[in-house]
C-alpha cells in the first residue's frame, strides 16, 4: 500500500537521524 511506503520511508529518515545521533546503534546495525 500506498500509505505503508509513505511511513517506511519517513521511519528511515527518523532511523538515519537517530542513528546520527547514536541513539540506537544496536537497531541501526541490525536495520543495515
Amino acid at each position: 500500500p500506498r500509505g505503508h511506503l509513505r511511513v517506511t520511508g519517513t521511519s528511515r529518515v527518523r532511523f538515519r537521524q537517530m542513528a546520527l545521533r547514536g541513539e540506537l546503534p544496536g537497531i541501526v546495525k541490525s536495520s543495515w
